[in-house]
């Protein structure tokens, strides 16, 4: 099909402002900031694009928390980002098709053990052939991956590469992925990737189905892409997600009750016997699979919970690359990550495969869950009863909640009436 010249002319008129308003000069920064991180985002923005428009002003804050980093050039750490990133979204992409294609006759492979080793395989290739990484650890593998000589870059990557149900239907599976700056000189070493989940520099983790959904953070908020299958490019959707401060929905295997502890069996009475902070009845919802679970309490508000059990009394969910991440994108969205006494993001792995309990979501219903782990449990408290009961009431007449309106026990003291 031919192209006229004045289409031609109209192509790159479009193009040269695409590039124009994704690249920035250091003469339009402002006292270090980015005037154009407040704009708009542009229509059909990309995870690239968006990066490049909204996180340039925050090149230094990618240093926060890191012990140390080295960089082989002059290249400030952003561009490599994007080159990373854009390797981890290609992986999602073709991890993606071959899981949709599941049951066909010519699918990559029907069998679900060799689709997650597929899976697996496409991830490592992906992220080798970007230069951007040292280390690799996958839930896959029992050793990580150590990448030297001129694939080597400064970034450790952790990731699950298809995580969920085994079988279809393909929404109930996904991926999860963080990314660690790199600590050490030199060949890369267990170091770069035993650290704690506060040092991630970002983590998302995507959602295959009808839609393949990306949720992503770099630290600046939480974000989410849909997969434009026309244009093969995750298209920003939902810019500055918040985790609601309560919710009525929990998710929890109750089909283990018999195997938790006393603790955990009182909480979820407590949970069905208990309204929510906005005065609903509280509802069980459990898909089964971590990714999907975990992105209905992040849109929805509630708690997912994975408590330890006489079978797993460490927990089940992978500390580096599951529990990290999601606890990473949780806080970023406004919302708890605890494993029932510590928060998920302070813990330092002691191995690569270390399992904890973990309890995600609003928080309000998050702290209500843990409360039950500590030596004086909130519903011991009869004050905490009738406070709680005054704040749903007040809750239901101010829907919207200012940040100093709300205490550390989940009590809405700002609304009381006073006495006297």
């Amino acid at each position: 099909m031919s192209t006229s010249s004045d289409e031609l002319t109209s192509l790159e008129k479009f193009s040269r402002q695409r590039m124009r308003s994704s690249f920035i000069d250091k003469e339009d920064l402002i006292d270090g900031r980015n005037p154009k991180h407040d704009e708009k985002p542009m229509v059909g923005e990309t995870v690239v694009t968006y990066l490049l428009r909204t996180n340039r002003h925050l090149l230094n804050l990618l240093e926060d928390n890191v012990q140390y980093s080295e960089t082989k050039n002059e290249r400030d750490s952003l561009h490599d980002l994007v080159a990373l990133l854009a390797s981890i979204t290609l992986a999602i992409k073709q991890v993606g098709a071959m899981v949709r294609r599941m049951g066909l006759p010519f699918a990559e492979s029907n069998n679900p053990e060799e689709l997650n080793k597929l899976a697996n395989e496409t991830w490592i290739t992906c992220l080798l052939f970007s230069r951007t990484c040292c280390m690799l650890v996958s839930e896959d593998l029992e050793e990580p991956v150590a990448i030297e000589d001129e694939m080597q870059g400064q970034y450790a990557v952790v990731f699950d590469a298809l995580t969920g149900l085994a079988d279809p239907p393909c929404e109930d599976r996904g991926a999860i992925f963080g990314i660690f700056r790199q600590l050490t000189r030199g060949p890369p070493r267990m170091d770069d990737v035993i650290q704690p989940g506060k040092q991630l520099i970002a983590a998302g983790y995507a959602l295959y189905g009808a839609a393949t959904t990306l949720m992503f953070s770099i630290g600046d908020g939480l974000h989410g892409f849909t997969l434009d299958p026309s244009l093969n490019e995750f298209i920003l959707t939902h810019e500055n997600i918040k985790v609601p401060y309560t919710g009525h929905q929990y998710s929890v295997n109750e089909g283990r009750t018999v195997l938790y502890d006393e603790r955990t069996r009182e909480m979820l009475q407590a949970l069905k016997s208990q309204p929510s902070l906005d005065g609903k009845k509280r509802q069980l919802r459990y898909v089964g699979s971590l990714v999907a679970d975990v992105h209905r309490t992040i849109m929805y508000g509630g708690v997912y919970m994975y408590p330890q059990n006489k079978n797993n009394p460490m927990g089940q969910v992978k500390l580096l690359y599951e529990a990290a991440p999601i606890a990473f994108l949780v806080a970023n969205g406004g919302g708890q990550a605890l494993t029932g006494l510590d928060p998920i993001l302070e813990l330092v792995p002691t191995s690569i495969h270390d399992r904890v309990p973990v309890f995600f979501g609003s928080e309000d219903d998050t702290n209500f869950c843990t409360g039950f782990y500590r030596a004086s449990k909130p519903i011991d408290d009869p004050m905490f009863t009738l406070r709680r009961t005054a704040s749903i009431i007040e809750y239901s007449k101010n829907s919207i909640l200012d940040d100093d309106d709300v205490e550390e026990d989940g009590i809405l003291c700002a609304h009381l009436p006073q006495v006297g």
